[in-house]
């Protein structure tokens, strides 16, 4: 956790995901009246009139995660938004103030004052202090993901090309074949014996027990020219689809670099035109070699 009381926040979690800045200041209040270190959302939920949902628990956690007030701590099979976090409460007074505040802003108003299916997501460089409200409230791309994969019913679509065994998020895409969720993983060059992408994808399969890996299909697109000696084609695509009704597409990689330090950019795009990526998706799919996991 910072030890800087009064650092600006880097991550607007929070206030991409509550516009009422009365909940944001209860769950403040909450927080700080435990008047401990380790908390969980059923503590938050005891001091709410409503419970949180979890996109809220995971946006919460998420932003007091970035903005260095929380420590993960403890796992739970139902998700993030259910994990334990060891948190500092002036940094959580500092962090929850201050997204307040940027809800109460006109750059929010403005924010959720769209009516449209597509808004941007970004992550911003690392150091990097957003002047503007509006930059503020751009959601980021790990947040945005993370709260997408949560929401999901019933399937998740993923093509990516670069992974971080050891990033949060995939302990979380894990967690979808344990809940019934059909999850496919479009991606590259799997028989690198020494490249992240297998020990990544041996860590999921390790973490989805036997009953429900059945609910995770992994494909390999990437072809070598052996005539001209260098790549013929591969996926380079950025995408997470979920349940045919919501999609990222984007730059970044599923690497601690693209979703914390890199400046990347995308749109989340909601409604009919879904089902476009998602057939454009299943063909490519298709196409690709099958991967037998463990590799």
């Amino acid at each position: 956790m910072t030890d800087d009381h009064d650092a600006i926040c880097t991550n607007f979690a929070v206030v991409r995901q509550f516009d009422d800045l009365d909940r944001v200041v209860a769950i403040r209040d909450t927080i700080l009246a435990l008047n401990r270190s380790a908390v969980t959302r059923a503590d938050v939920d005891r001091g709410l009139e409503t419970p949180l949902t979890t996109r809220e628990a995971a946006a919460l956690f998420t932003c007091l995660q970035k903005n260095g007030a929380a420590t993960q701590s403890a796992t739970d099979e139902r998700g993030f938004a259910d994990y334990t976090f060891e948190v500092d409460p002036s940094e959580v007074d500092r962090v929850l103030t201050q997204q307040a505040a940027v809800i109460a802003s006109d750059g929010r108003s403005s924010q959720t004052g769209q009516d449209d299916g597509v808004e941007f997501v970004a992550t911003l460089p690392g150091g990097f202090e957003p002047t503007s409200a509006r930059v503020r409230s751009i959601p980021d791309i790990a947040s945005t993901i993370r709260n997408q994969v949560f929401d999901a019913d019933s399937s998740v679509r993923i093509a990516n090309p670069y992974f971080d065994p050891s990033l949060e998020l995939v302990s979380d895409l894990a967690s979808l074949p344990r809940r019934d969720i059909e999850t496919r993983l479009l991606t590259r060059e799997t028989a690198d014996e020494e490249g992240d992408t297998r020990t990544t994808l041996n860590k999921m399969w390790d973490l989805i027990d036997e009953d429900h890996r059945d609910n995770f299909e992994v494909r390999d697109l990437y072809r070598w020219d052996e005539k001209q000696g260098s790549q013929a084609f591969a996926t380079h695509a950025k995408i997470v689809i979920v349940d045919d009704r919501v999609c990222y597409v984007g730059s970044a990689n599923l690497t601690d670099t693209s979703l914390s330090t890199n400046f990347e950019f995308g749109v989340v795009v909601e409604g009919d035109i879904v089902e476009d990526a998602a057939t454009v998706f299943d063909e490519v799919f298709e196409y690709s070699h099958p991967v037998d996991l463990p590799i």
